[in-house]
C-alpha cells in the first residue's frame, strides 16, 4: 500500500519542480528512463482488424507500425527500413507488404525482408536474416502496449487491481465511435496532472463542470499499482431515460452497476501515458504521444458497448457527448497554455498539494523512482 502524503506541512505534499516541465535535459532523461523502460499504450486491438490492416504510430521518438499479419495475429514493428533507416510506410490502411520508397526493399507482414533489388551482388548479405525489429507487446483490456526494454516484466500483473475495479465495464468489448487528434504546446506531465485531479472544477470549469460534478463530491481511491483513480460524484442522479437535459448522456447504462457507480464519473491515469474516463454508459480515453518538453500529440477516443451502438437514439447521444467534450476542452486548453507559460517563470515553485491532488503526489513519486534508476512498480 502506498504512503499517503502528509496533510499538514512537509515537502512530500508538493508537486514536481517547475524545471522538470520545461527542460530539454529532463525530457531527455525521461526518454531514457521512463519511455524506454515502461509500458506505453499505442492504441487498441480494434485499430487493426483484418489481415493486412496497419496503422503508423510515433511514440517516444520511435516510428512504429501496428498490424495484423496473414494469420490475423497482432504485430508491432519498427517501420524503419533495415537498409538506410527510411520509413517504409506512413498513415493507415491495408497492405500485403511494405515497400520502402527509397530503394524498394520489401517486407512481409511478418516483418521479414522479402525483396532487396540487386543485393544478391553484395558479399555476405543474407536476406533471410533481415527482419524488422519489434518491441515487447502486451494487450490489456483491449489496449495495446509496447515496451522497448527487453527485460521488462509483464504489465497485466501490475494492473490486476485496476482490472478488478472496473470489471463490469468490460473495456475489451467496447468499440470506438469517435476519435479526435490534437497537437499541443504542453509538457506531457501537464496533461496528465490536469486530467487526474478534479480540484480545478471549482475554478477552470466553474460554470460548466462544477455544477454537474462538484469539487465537494470528489474522492481519491486507494490503489496498489502504477495508476491513480479519482471519482467525481454527480450533483444529482443520472436520468434513467432520455430527456431534453443535455447535461447527461442518453446511452443505455452498463448492466450490473451499483447506485454509487451510476452516480459517479471516474478518472484513471495508467502511468505514464494512458488516461481513461469510465462512465456509467461508456469509456473515454486519451493516448499521449510526447514529442519534446513542450510538444505533444493527443488522441481522444470515445468507446461504447457494441449493443449500445445500435440502441435507439445512440447517434444523437454520441453527438451530444462529443460536443460537450469539445466545449469543456476549450477551458482546459486555456488553462494548460497559461500553466506552461507560468512554469517558465523564475518565481515558479513546487506547489503545495491538496488532499484532492494526491494522484499528483503518487505520479511524482513514480517518476522520481524511475528517474533515479529504480523500478516504477513499488508504491
Amino acid at each position: 500500500m502506498r504512503t499517503k502524503p502528509p496533510t499538514k506541512g512537509g515537502a512530500l505534499a508538493r508537486g514536481l519542480a517547475p524545471e522538470s516541465y520545461v527542460g530539454e535535459e529532463t525530457y531527455a532523461r525521461e526518454a531514457e528512463r521512463v519511455f524506454a523502460r515502461e509500458w506505453l499504450c499505442i492504441g487498441r486491438v480494434e485499430d487493426v482488424v483484418d489481415p493486412g490492416d496497419y496503422v503508423s504510430i510515433d511514440i517516444a521518438g520511435e516510428p512504429l507500425v501496428m498490424l495484423r499479419d496473414a494469420a490475423g495475429a497482432l504485430r508491432v514493428f519498427t517501420r524503419i527500413c533495415r537498409h538506410r533507416a527510411m520509413s517504409i510506410v506512413e498513415g493507415a490502411g491495408n497492405r500485403q507488404s511494405f515497400i520502402c520508397p527509397y530503394h524498394a526493399w520489401t517486407y512481409g507482414l511478418d516483418g521479414r525482408l522479402i525483396g532487396a533489388p540487386l543485393m544478391d551482388k553484395t558479399p555476405g548479405f543474407e536476406r533471410g536474416s533481415c527482419v524488422l525489429p519489434s518491441p515487447k507487446i502486451e494487450v490489456w483490456e483491449g489496449f495495446v502496449f509496447v515496451n522497448f526494454d527487453v527485460k521488462a516484466k509483464p504489465l497485466a500483473p501490475r494492473l490486476r487491481g485496476l482490472s478488478r475495479f472496473f470489471e463490469k465495464w468490460r473495456f475489451a468489448d467496447m468499440v470506438t465511435v469517435r476519435s479526435y487528434e490534437f497537437e499541443t504546446g504542453w509538457n506531457w506531465k501537464v496533461m496528465c496532472e490536469n486530467f487526474i485531479e478534479a480540484y480545478h472544477h471549482i475554478g477552470a470549469h466553474r460554470l460548466s463542470l462544477e455544477p454537474v460534478l462538484p469539487t465537494r463530491l470528489v474522492r481519491v481511491e486507494e490503489t496498489d499499482g502504477p495508476y491513480a483513480i479519482v471519482h467525481m460524484g454527480h450533483a444529482r442522479a443520472r436520468p434513467s431515460a432520455p430527456s431534453a437535459d443535455e447535461s447527461w448522456a442518453k446511452l443505455p447504462e452498463l448492466p450490473g452497476l451499483t447506485e454509487e457507480e451510476r452516480r459517479r464519473s471516474s478518472l484513471v491515469h495508467v502511468f505514464p501515458l494512458l488516461l481513461m474516463s469510465p462512465e456509467a454508459d461508456r469509456l473515454e480515453y486519451y493516448l499521449l504521444f510526447p514529442r519534446g518538453p513542450a510538444r505533444m500529440k493527443i488522441r481522444k477516443v470515445f468507446c461504447v458497448p457494441k449493443s449500445a451502438r445500435q440502441a435507439s437514439g445512440a447517434e444523437d447521444a454520441i453527438n451530444g457527448m462529443t460536443e460537450r467534450y469539445l466545449k469543456y476542452r476549450v477551458e482546459d486548453v486555456a488553462i494548460n497554455d497559461s500553466l506552461m507559460r507560468g512554469l517558465h517563470s523564475r518565481y515558479a515553485e513546487r506547489g503545495r498539494l491538496t488532499h484532492l491532488e494526491r494522484p499528483l503526489y503518487d505520479f511524482r513519486r513514480y517518476l522520481e523512482r524511475l528517474m533515479a534508476g529504480q523500478s516504477g512498480r513499488s508504491r
